[in-house]
């Protein structure tokens, strides 16, 4: 068998797959044990509900959804770029985590504590009075995903870009400074057609070889990354308009409307589910700060995980533990981060 049609048939997989996101991911969700058999068994359903679609959207949606974006581009937003976030005792990253998004043209976030027990709520507490941070308390494991689609449907009328982003992610433009917004909104309508969002690769850095936690920023200490080659890279964080949205089904991409997708940050193709194989960062990148020092990977993994109940595999930490190349693009923030802090 060719590599080429190997290929194919994955993406022929994939594309299947996003035209039955919401069945797949609930019984994979929810009938663990016998999700592979039910999924056999409805095939005929998935195939069906897979070509009904996709016909759907080749004859009328793309043409609905680039005439419902045509107009949205000329509606006023009290803000251009908004932040969606939820988050458990991650007071300690909390400050530099918004001060930089600010830099990067971020007016509102939207913050969702998890039941913090550190100083999170203090933190926050000055950014709330100034009317930057919408704080809500939300209560419960696995939670992730309520807090994103509770976000969507308050807000989405308030701001004309939300990403969705762990405290542990950085979106950074590759030209320092440059509003998030403007780059977004370029490459979407660059694009055209039902293009309502980017799909950001992931940038991962590892340890950089400490132990313990050091003092000072995180985008100070972390200075090595994996390559984009790495597999890990390959999964995308998104930043879309909301009122596209009709389910955040994911920490990595929602499920859109018919008609409406995400494109990649360099030439604006199409990306189907939560990854972009094609690696460039020329636009947008998301620095994940996934382990940082061993230390502190240990009291992460004490949280458990964000979109549904459950823990950490240990053995991730040497899947993510990327060091391979030093990159300092970060620094040139870090004197205005210092002074804010």
């Amino acid at each position: 068998m060719s590599k080429r049609f190997k290929i194919n048939r994955f993406y022929l997989w994939i594309r299947c797959y996003c035209y039955n996101n919401a069945y797949l991911l609930y019984l994979k969700r929810n009938y663990r044990k016998l999700s592979n058999v039910i999924i056999a068994l409805s095939a005929p359903y998935i195939l069906l509900r897979w070509a009904s679609l996709a016909f759907y959207e080749w004859a009328i949606g793309k043409k609905l959804i680039a005439a419902k974006v045509a107009k949205d581009n000329l509606r006023h937003f009290d803000h251009e770029m908004a932040m969606v976030s939820i988050s458990k005792n991650e007071g300690p990253y909390v400050k530099e985590w918004i001060e930089f998004h600010r830099l990067v043209g971020f007016t509102k976030f939207y913050f969702y504590d998890n039941e913090s027990e550190d100083e999170t709520a203090q933190v926050m507490k000055p950014y709330v009075e100034q009317g930057l941070v919408e704080y809500t308390l939300i209560k419960g494991k696995g939670r992730q995903l309520d807090a994103y689609n509770d976000a969507i449907k308050k807000h989405k009328d308030q701001c004309r870009w939300m990403a969705f982003l762990d405290m542990d992610e950085y979106l950074m433009p590759a030209k320092p400074f440059e509003p998030i917004a403007k780059v977004v909104s370029e490459l979407t309508r660059k694009a055209g057609g039902g293009a309502v969002g980017v799909g950001v690769n992931w940038c991962i850095y590892g340890t950089s070889h400490l132990e313990k936690t050091p003092k000072g920023l995180t985008s100070e200490n972390f200075i090595y990354r994996g390559t984009n080659k790495r597999s890990g890279n390959y999964h995308i964080k998104t930043v879309c308009n909301p009122r596209f949205v009709k389910d955040y089904i994911s920490p990595h991409y929602p499920l859109f409307k018919v008609g409406a997708y995400n494109v990649n940050d360099s030439d604006g193709e199409r990306l189907w589910g939560w990854f972009c194989l094609d690696v460039k960062w020329q636009n947008l990148r998301v620095n994940h700060y996934y382990c940082k020092s061993k230390e502190q990977y240990i009291k992460k993994i004490s949280r458990g995980l964000g979109d549904r109940d459950g823990s950490y595999d240990t053995s991730r930490f040497n899947y993510y533990d990327l060091n391979d190349e030093k990159d300092l693009s970060m620094m040139v923030y870090a004197d205005e981060l210092k002074k804010r802090l």
